[in-house]
């Protein structure tokens, strides 16, 4: 059975594209300035609905707050350990080194995720 496309879940899931890996309340507090009748609850609820069904990754790490994206290809991320934020990283040959690594000690791989920890410019410039 097909998931029905309320209007609700498009708002929600445009806002999810217009936002650098967002938080559930990064979301809301979007989503709200536009349409005020949209409640936390739908936004949170929707979100995690869109990570059940494989439109958008969960982004999760200890202490801190989930982060959503949208972008569901096979891809890495950095988190800044100081404000949080999450970027994308692309690495060329790096999936086939780790495939061919995990293959060699008998594991037939189904998924996986790649996170770097590390301090954002801009946190970096705070820091000086």
């Amino acid at each position: 059975m097909q998931e029905r496309q309320t209007k609700q879940k498009s708002i929600i899931y445009d806002a999810l594209k217009a936002l650098d890996h967002p938080t559930a309340t990064e979301v809301y507090g979007y989503v709200r300035e536009q349409y005020p009748t949209v409640s936390r609850a739908t936004v949170f609820r929707v979100l995690g609905g869109f990570a059940d069904n494989g439109k958008a990754l969960e982004l999760r790490a200890a202490g801190s707050e989930v982060r959503y994206d949208y972008n569901v290809t096979p891809h890495y991320h950095a988190r800044c350990e100081c404000c949080g934020r999450v970027a994308d990283v692309k690495t060329a040959g790096l999936d086939e080194k780790v495939l061919r690594a995990t293959a060699d000690h008998g594991f037939s791989v189904r998924g996986y995720s790649v996170e770097f920890f590390g301090v954002c410019k801009d946190c970096q410039e705070g820091v000086s």
